[in-house]
């Protein structure tokens, strides 16, 4: 049975990213020094420091499709001195009441190694759990750099406090006082670190359907596939799981030309379309990554250079047979010779490879 929400009322103290710039104090901490007063459960206090647990307590760390996050938990405390609060104030908890010391941060290392694969901005929805009462607090910024360190204040002694990680409507629960993960359908995660980078050429058969004397350069490069339970912007459903993979491509300028090769009309592409099967399943995401494409590129004589995480639904063994099918609108760009040209064309290029 889920325990009830507790939430105390919170006002915004102050702006500082090493809190997560959310952090909120009650309003009795608006005191200027001596012991403040007006607090409640569920307020939350910040830490003079931002690591200020680190080292100091139970570690634990949660696999998130953002990242993993690696919290420490103090031990549970009711009085909280003036030098480590951010407001340089003593903080007292009230009777029947505890503070619960929490660090966190997102590891640097794979904050954000799955975000090509993602389609959404959803973060984790983070509930402290102490003595059959649940406590909303601010979830980490989703960055991957710095920590924060903050107080709880719960109904009663704190001890064996637990921690609710949801995401997207999969929750994990970390025990806080041993560091153990419920991890649930999050578990692959916890066995991926990077994506695997490395890069294998596309089969050299490549087709399009509209044909030059002067075929335009055509490269394809694929990764090893890689099997999350969360992409695009969902879990995976049960028995399934998403088959991811990177496909690169270039494609280079479209050279229409005379039989007698005095005249003719270079194009070149601007965008492009694709879609791709892996056996008989057609991709559920396609995703372009815009830091690795350049359509076209000026610097590189007007080619196209794209760059798309592919999501597969599968289940059981899939196949390793890519199908790749782009569609490229072509642009006019200089017209040679008495040649007449139209200012658009479409060609659409087709390639498949084997997944390793």
């Amino acid at each position: 049975m889920t325990p009830p929400t507790t939430m105390g009322p919170m006002l915004l103290r102050r702006s500082s990213t090493a809190v997560l710039g959310l952090l909120l104090l009650a309003p009795g901490l608006a005191a200027c020094g001596g012991e403040a007063g007006g607090i409640e459960v569920g307020d939350v206090v910040p830490a003079a420091n931002d690591a200020q647990f680190a080292g100091q307590g139970v570690e634990s760390v949660v696999a998130l499709p953002v990242g993993r996050l690696e919290v420490t938990a103090g031990k549970p405390v009711t009085e909280i001195s003036a030098a480590d609060t951010r407001d340089v104030t003593k903080v007292q908890a009230p009777e029947g009441s505890a503070f619960v010391p929490i660090t966190w941060q997102y590891d640097a290392a794979t904050f954000g190694a799955l975000a090509g694969y993602l389609s959404t901005d959803t973060g984790p929805v983070v509930d402290l759990v102490a003595d059959g009462a649940s406590y909303r607090i601010p979830a980490p910024e989703l960055t991957g750099e710095g920590s924060s360190s903050f107080y709880v204040l719960v109904s009663g002694n704190g001890a064996d406090p637990e921690m609710d990680v949801d995401f997207d409507g999969v929750t994990q629960r970390v025990d806080l006082s041993n560091g153990e993960v419920e991890e649930g359908r999050a578990a692959p995660l916890y066995d991926i670190t990077k994506p695997r980078a490395k890069r294998f050429p596309c089969s050299p058969d490549v087709a399009f359907d509209r044909t030059t004397v002067r075929p335009p350069d055509f490269s394809c490069t694929v990764t090893r596939p890689l099997d999350l339970p969360y992409a695009g912007d969902a879990w995976a459903a049960d028995g399934h799981t998403w088959r991811v993979v990177t496909v690169r491509t270039k494609l280079g300028r479209w050279t229409e030309v005379s039989d007698d090769l005095t005249s003719g009309a270079i194009y070149y592409a601007d965008t492009v379309r694709g879609s791709y099967r892996l056996g008989d399943t057609e991709a559920a995401h396609v995703i372009r990554n815009p830091a690795n494409t350049a359509c076209p590129d000026v610097a590189d004589n007007g080619s196209c250079t794209t760059e798309f995480q592919v999501v597969f639904d599968v289940e059981g063994k899939p196949s390793r047979a890519l199908s790749i099918e782009q569609h490229f609108p072509l642009r006019l760009a200089t017209v040679y010779g008495d040649a007449k040209a139209e200012d658009s064309l479409d060609v659409t290029v087709t390639t498949s490879a084997r997944l390793k």
